[in-house]
């Protein structure tokens, strides 16, 4: 397996400090409003590092926090009238559907920043005794240039009198101390602690390394995020954790790129923001952006548009339908010498894609010579049991890696209703037929009549309106 370091800035072999378990970091979302799209495509990322290291036979102990303390969290539930726990807890139940939605599977944590305030607390304090933080008039202080090498994961210079960063609304461009722990003012309402320091709440940067280390232990093997968490954050956090423990942080550092619109950068001034929910409301399935973000290399720039989703969701109901009218077929006839050949060489295409630094989209030109072999047998209107098997078995083992088909329920009734179709149908009755027809379509579903003289039911995909 191969995957490419931000810290070195080259691919690498990749190799665990354990080889019992891989620890994995991600930087999750501020539980502050919805998820916007950009955030779910690097979440699709994560998901995609995780199932892949699965596949590879590693077991691995995967970390996402959440923030639900910043700038950001305590201005929004004072404005709407909630403590910042309600607040924050309803935008993360958001999360948690959204994430479900896209067919991203559970991390094995996932730690909130104000339950880890004692593990800050002692971070900063010991940060202060080797003399790398200050205190200051509005709270304390990382002093950068105390790091000697600050600056190697992003290439950020540090000059001399720097200034210093007072707010959780980081600038992307300059050096400056950052916040580790901020004094209460009047704006942060009831949100504070006395923890051994001054009655506040932290920044924002102490929070993962924090969490990092109490979790996952002081050198780690991969931590990942968006490309615009290289410079401050991650940078911030390696001249934390490093000077905190007096070890390497991260082994791997593993970024995605931006999202765009239509060309340009997301932007509710530019009316071209999506949340999952914007694409549900205009008749998308939420699954059809999962294949859309798998269908792009993740350290490229992926350009969404609505007409491109449309084709993605077709696809995805080809898939459906392909897979639904494979496992009708009648299970007879001799083996097919041609699947066993088809399989044998391409499972293993797909997985050395998918080690080579995750290469997704040349993984899927191998799953859909799979899906073409499924349709040449649904031709032929039969196929043998054991060519079904390997064929599932495989198909199966591909969708572990991607995670692009998500299996749905189907109400009974419906099927109660496609049969007294079929017979309505025998009996030429095509209008009363057609009736039964569109009780399925009604309930978001229709029926796809196959070649051998029956039918499946599949989600009716509307490929957007």
């Amino acid at each position: 397996m191969k995957v490419y370091n931000t810290l070195s800035r080259r691919v690498e072999k990749f190799v665990p400090i354990d080889q019992k378990e891989v620890k994995l970091y991600c930087c999750g979302p501020t539980v502050y409003d919805f998820a916007h799209i950009g955030n779910l495509r690097t979440f699709i990322f994560y998901d995609i590092v995780r199932r892949t290291l699965t596949g590879d036979g590693f077991k691995v102990k995967q970390v996402i926090n959440l923030t639900d303390v910043d700038d950001k969290t305590i201005k929004n539930s004072r404005s709407g009238g909630m403590t910042l726990k309600e607040f924050t807890e309803k935008y993360t139940e958001y999360f948690f559907k959204d994430i479900d939605k896209v067919n991203i599977l559970p991390a094995d944590i996932y730690p909130k920043a104000t339950e880890n305030i004692d593990g800050m607390g002692t971070m900063i304090l010991g940060l202060m005794e080797r003399g790398y933080a200050y205190p200051a008039d509005d709270g304390i202080y990382y002093s950068v240039s105390k790091f000697k090498n600050y600056g190697k994961l992003s290439g950020a210079k540090v000059g001399s009198g720097e200034s210093r960063i007072k707010n959780d609304e980081y600038d992307k461009e300059n050096v400056a101390d950052f916040a580790l722990w901020k004094k209460w003012t009047e704006s942060d309402g009831e949100v504070y602690w006395n923890n051994g320091l001054p009655k506040g709440r932290p920044g924002w940067h102490i929070e993962c390394s924090a969490m990092s280390l109490r979790y996952l232990g002081e050198t780690i093997d991969i931590h990942s995020g968006a490309v615009d968490l290289i410079f401050p954050h991650h940078e911030n956090e390696i001249a934390q954790s490093e000077a905190y423990n007096e070890k390497k942080f991260v082994k791997y550092w593993l970024h995605s790129e931006h999202l765009l619109v239509d060309g340009k950068k997301m932007a509710k001034s530019l009316h071209n923001f999506y949340t999952l929910r914007d694409l549900e409301e205009r008749g998308f399935d939420p699954m059809s952006f999962r294949l859309m973000v798998i269908d792009a290399n993740y350290r490229a720039k992926l350009d969404f548009t609505l007409d491109a989703l449309k084709k993605y969701e077709k696809t995805l109901e080809d898939i459906d339908i392909s897979l639904k009218a494979f496992e009708a077929l009648p299970k007879t006839g001799s083996v097919d010498v041609r699947v066993a050949e088809t399989l044998r060489s391409e499972l293993p295409a797909f997985k050395e894609a998918m080690n080579e630094d995750f290469d997704t989209h040349s993984a899927l030109t191998h799953f859909f010579k799979v899906m073409d072999l499924i349709n040449e047998k649904a031709r032929e209107e039969k196929i043998n049991q054991r060519d079904y098997e390997a064929i599932s078995d495989v198909v199966q083992n591909m969708n572990g890696f991607l995670g692009i088909i998500k299996d749905y329920a189907i109400p009974e009734n419906l099927h109660e209703i496609a049969e007294e179709r079929k017979a309505l149908r025998v009996d030429k009755k095509w209008d009363l037929a057609d009736k039964k027809r569109n009780v399925i379509k009604e309930a978001g579903f229709k029926i796809i009549d196959l070649l051998n003289s029956d039918y499946v039911i599949v989600k009716d995909r509307r490929y957007g309106r």
